[in-house]
């Protein structure tokens, strides 16, 4: 399985935002780093339905390396905010899902 989704990767860039307070004044740093992944729309039917929002799209992502709560990926010129830590599966990528962002992750050369 490792093969096949190694096969179908493509490089997507992963944004994290670092909070930080500087003499009392409270600023973000955008940070960027590419990584291979397999990005697909989620099925909303197969998400919990307690816990998304019906009027954002979502993305199911497989990575070889680990991507974390609170990060974004781009995709197709919008941000998705990964919204649960991915697991390891069996075959050696983590699995997560992604929700559209409604603003866009601005990362700063």
């Amino acid at each position: 399985m490792s093969d096949v989704l190694e096969c179908w990767s493509l490089p997507y860039t992963i944004k994290t935002i670092t909070k930080q307070t500087v003499d009392f004044v409270e600023s973000n740093t955008v940070t960027a780093r590419v990584v291979r992944a397999v990005v697909q729309p989620a099925e909303k039917e197969k998400l919990n339905p307690d816990k998304i929002d019906w009027s954002l799209a979502y993305l199911q992502i497989h990575s070889a390396e680990q991507l974390f709560d609170g990060e974004f990926i781009e995709y197709n010129g919008s941000d998705y905010k990964i919204i649960a830590d991915g697991n390891y599966q069996l075959y050696g990528f983590s699995e997560v899902i992604a929700e559209q962002s409604r603003e866009p992750v601005i990362a700063v050369p």
